[in-house]
């Protein structure tokens, strides 16, 4: 197989305070790369050999992660706005077809309203900032709750 398709990928917000169920996140038109990217740490000393710099392996920043889609639900929309607004960092649930889960914490750093034309459709855009790792669970492997 050459691959596997993410056509029916789901992002999900895990339920937070009082809210009684996790938000599907529906109607998106894409979500972003979550890449994550180490610091270096300059340990050159005046003896390092053959006056070359010496690095070793940072802290890893996975920086954030856009997601786009339709408004066809204007209450969902305005429950992701609501929390953009409120400053919550929220645990989200990357899902493919295929099983395989991404699982990180995050906020909503940026969120949109998308342009409206006179053919075009209604969007929204939001950006989210990941806060620590991401866990990686490959398609197959059950998790607890």
């Amino acid at each position: 197989m050459a691959g596997t398709r993410t056509m029916g990928t789901t992002l999900t917000m895990k339920k937070a305070g009082s809210e009684t169920a996790d938000t599907v996140i529906a109607h998106l038109t894409s979500i972003g790369e979550v890449n994550g990217e180490r610091e270096e740490i300059d340990v050159t000393t005046l003896d390092s050999p053959n006056g070359a710099k010496e690095f070793i392996s940072g802290v890893v920043d996975f920086g954030s992660f856009d997601i786009a889609g339709n408004v066809v639900d204007g209450v969902q929309v305005s429950t992701l706005y609501d929390v953009f607004n409120g400053q919550q960092n929220r645990d989200f649930v990357i899902e493919t077809p295929s099983g395989t889960k991404l699982s990180l914490n995050g906020y909503f750093s940026a969120f949109g309203f998308g342009e409206k034309t006179t053919d075009g459709l209604d969007t929204f855009k939001a950006t989210v900032r990941v806060s620590g790792a991401p866990t990686y669970t490959p398609a197959g492997v059950t998790t607890n709750p």
